[in-house]
């Protein structure tokens, strides 16, 4: 019996599929946040690993929502590593377990310069030749890295890689979010 052909509903959802790669420091993370914007922004503090670490609940809460109702499927690309779900997720108060790339030497980000050396840009180029078809959103602050984000930009089309990188001691903003949103549920998607 001839297998069945994907029903447009399935060839729609498939094309809709977003994995967003997620950085802790500088993007969920700023720090040091001065007390008024603590409040303004109703950032909370928490104890990770030694560290103090100050993120605003909504960003935490928008990445279980989209995982919820969107195509999105979230992976931690930090240096935080394994952290990530032992102490973070539970911390942040995530009802949703993200998968993990682990860092896979003690470089941290000393590479971010250097698309050819940064185990990110690494794991990052991995994935995307494994999926052929995957559409990504890389969230990093190091991103900013100019030779970084051109080698990206000018590889993959924009319609198959997003690139965020918020500015280190502010973080994802609502701005950033949105883009996320548009990214991962296009309204011109058919």
């Amino acid at each position: 019996m001839a297998a069945a052909s994907p029903s447009p509903v399935s060839a729609r959802r498939r094309a809709r599929h977003v994995t967003v790669f997620l950085d802790v420091d500088g993007v969920l993370n700023s720090y040091p946040v001065p007390k008024l914007r603590i409040m303004t922004e109703g950032r909370k503090k928490l104890r990770a690993w030694n560290y103090e670490l100050h993120y605003r609940t909504a960003v935490v809460e928008f990445f279980d929502r989209i995982v919820e109702t969107h195509d999105v499927d979230v992976v931690w690309l930090s240096t935080w590593s394994k952290r990530c779900k032992s102490e973070l997720e539970p911390k942040f108060g995530l009802r949703n377990s993200f998968d993990v790339i682990e860092m896979p030497d003690e470089t941290h980000n000393r590479f971010a310069h250097d698309p050819q050396q940064w185990w990110k840009a690494r794991a990052m180029e991995d994935w995307l030749s494994t999926h052929e078809h995957g559409r990504a959103i890389w969230i990093d602050d190091d991103l900013a890295w100019p030779v970084t984000r051109e080698y990206f930009l000018s590889r993959y089309s924009t319609n198959r890689l997003k690139l965020i990188a918020p500015h280190f001691a502010h973080g994802l903003t609502k701005a950033h979010l949105k883009e996320i949103r548009e990214f991962a549920y296009p309204k011109d998607a058919s």
